[in-house]
């Protein structure tokens, strides 16, 4: 048979890539990816958004994959589209987030010529900068590796390896046409037993667990980090702790995972933590705490804090194929899928029907005592700590209260990196349907703005809220335009303090930096978005904002609220007191200038 000369490598790699259920690609156009972009076109199941920046496409893909369990594809061109991806790549990175990377290169015969924006070894090499931030590399060179070579991009990119993949196909080679012999494999994407891409459970593990813990008379609690924080997980696991009448908390990255309302929920433990979840892990009352899908790094453990382990057996359930750094954690992991864990407990023929009456008698009594451990500190958490400097504007808290009290509950909540990821961990109460998305480990400022329009796309029957600062604007709030473009409904609220609100705090309370490197103009972000032909509101009372986010909920695309905020200490105290012992055990003879100040300081850091 012979060749269809209409039928190339890049149509070829769009029908794989729709077979594999993707439905979006994020990219920003040039010459050298035109035969992609008119695959795209021609692609009957997939939709081509265009980006403002290569970057804010990446933290697309980023939020698709999140929000789809698949993975997120974005495509540029090599040399300078590659490296504005390198952000995206290391957000996706320290998340563990399945994204394939596409960049279109220069002609295979312009290499190492000094051709215009050459990525080749010949030029900026650019494979070599990213091979570090994915797990496969591919550079095609020729249409007769392209089965195999995708086989190798595509083999890591689900939920189970968790990889992500480079692949850099010359112009040239993006035109080859292709013959049946060279076409690639299109298997229709289902979710069967046999392509779920869901690690297997450890049984032998889950029943020692129930033998050991679960169905004995002891204090066990449960700690779910990231990989236990989707929506079928999270359904699993609040049957679990029902059935065994398990207290849950979870960590920034696994906020989500549980209903905070839930008499049941601990809170956050770690950074942004609550007290009720800190107070109870920290003590010595445990008899065992056992962790799911959890990184237990700086942020997971109050800065590696000693109580975390302390008086209590550490249980840790993981199924990452990246080994977590745990050199501070005595226990070993045991490796096993969270969600296949969950689900097993969930059905272990030893549930509650087995659970010996004493015992549930004892672990009921003892449940309902730690209802008397309040989940905020009152002496830390009212708004009338005072403003710090000369603004006075509403306090984040109550901003973020108000807001959870007004958005659906299935609600899919974004948050950017600055204070507001404080406000938001500590005081937005997770309706526990795995709809709670923060890129935790590198935080990168503005990935909110555009990740929640890759959330938006992958789960479109779901409204998406997206909370960001003015520094995040700043750096990717251009991303709204995006939304505009498309129509793409997103209610994207503004908290604005003129500031880069944790620095700003360190820069006027304790003279850590000058302020002139703190604080910025009061920029108008509702007149920045009109000029980009979205719909604004700007509020400065708790009434004005309710009424600004019914109207955001009924418009039909795109919304920005903007919110005039103070400077205020974020409610981070028990995360800033571990900082500080875990400096003072490294220099146990030091004295520190403000050491009698603990407390103050405490109250003062941030994100």
């Amino acid at each position: 048979m012979s060749s269809n000369p209409s039928f190339n490598v890049s149509k070829s790699l769009m029908r794989l890539l729709e077979s594999l259920g993707i439905g979006h690609i994020f990219l920003v156009p040039g010459k050298m990816v035109y035969p992609l972009l008119n695959a795209v076109d021609e692609a009957e199941g997939i939709r081509g958004i265009v980006a403002a920046h290569e970057t804010g496409s990446a933290f697309m893909a980023d939020g698709y994959a999140r929000a789809s369990r698949r993975f997120g594809v974005c495509l540029a061109i090599s040399g300078p589209g590659t490296m504005n991806l390198v952000p995206g790549m290391a957000a996706a990175r320290a998340d563990r987030i399945p994204v394939l990377y596409l960049a279109g290169g220069i002609p295979s015969q312009a290499e190492g010529k000094g051709a215009f924006q050459d990525g080749t070894f010949g030029g900026i090499a650019e494979a070599s900068v990213v091979r570090n931030l994915v797990d496969d590399v591919v550079d095609l060179k020729s249409r007769q590796n392209l089965q195999a070579e995708m086989r190798r991009a595509t083999n890591g990119l689900n939920w189970m390896r968790r990889a992500r993949s480079f692949v850099s196909i010359p112009l040239d080679v993006q035109e080859e046409t292709i013959c049946p012999s060279h076409e690639l494999e299109h298997r229709p994407y289902q979710q069967g037993h046999f392509n779920s891409h869901d690690v297997p459970a450890n049984a032998a593990a889950v029943q020692e667990l129930c033998a050991q813990y679960l169905l004995r008379s002891k204090k066990v609690a449960f700690l779910i980090g990231g990989r236990g924080n989707d929506a079928a997980t999270a359904a699993v696991l609040r049957e679990v702790a029902e059935n065994y009448c398990i207290p849950v908390a979870t960590t920034l990255s696994g906020k989500g995972a549980f209903p905070e309302t839930h008499p049941l929920a601990l809170g956050v433990y770690g950074f942004s933590g609550h007290s009720r979840a800190i107070q109870l892990i920290n003590s010595e009352e445990l008899d065992a705490l056992v962790v799911f899908g959890c990184d237990l790094n700086q942020r997971d453990t109050l800065n590696w804090s000693q109580h975390l382990t302390a008086g209590k057996d550490l249980v840790i359930f993981d199924d990452s194929f990246d080994a977590p750094p745990m050199g501070h954690v005595p226990n070993r992991c045991i490796f096993s899928g969270i969600g296949a864990t969950l689900r097993l407990l969930a059905r272990q023929d030893a549930s509650p029907a087995e659970l010996a009456p004493a015992a549930l008698e004892h672990r009921t009594t003892w449940v309902e005592s730690l209802q008397s451990i309040p989940l905020y500190d009152s002496r830390f958490e009212a708004a009338n700590l005072g403003v710090v400097g000369e603004t006075v504007s509403l306090y984040p808290g109550d901003v973020v209260r108000r807001l959870c009290a007004s958005m659906p509950k299935d609600v899919n909540v974004v948050v950017d990196s600055g204070a507001h990821r404080i406000f938001m961990a500590h005081y937005w109460l997770s309706s526990g349907m795995g709809n709670y998305f923060s890129s935790s480990s590198l935080a990168p400022m503005g990935w909110a703005v555009a990740a929640g329009i890759g959330i938006k796309l992958a789960a479109p029957d779901q409204p998406c809220l997206v909370v960001t600062g003015d520094g995040c604007m700043l750096m990717h709030g251009v991303e709204i335009q995006t939304a505009a473009r498309y129509g793409i409904k997103v209610v994207f609220i503004v908290l604005n303090n003129s500031a880069h609100g944790a620095i700003h705090i360190d820069a006027i309370s304790k003279g850590s930096v000058d302020e002139q490197f703190s604080k910025l103009p009061r920029h108008d972000w509702t007149a920045f978005a009109k000029s980009l032909g979205v719909p604004s509101r700007n509020v400065d009372t708790l009434d004005g904002l309710d009424k600004a986010v019914a109207e955001a909920l009924e418009a039909p695309g795109p919304f920005v609220v903007e919110v005039a905020t103070g400077v205020f200490p974020a409610p981070n105290r028990y995360y800033a007191e571990s900082s500080r012992r875990s400096r003072d055990v490294a220099a146990p003879g030091e004295e520190t200038q403000n050491l009698a100040n603990a407390r103050d300081d405490a109250l003062l850091l941030a994100d």
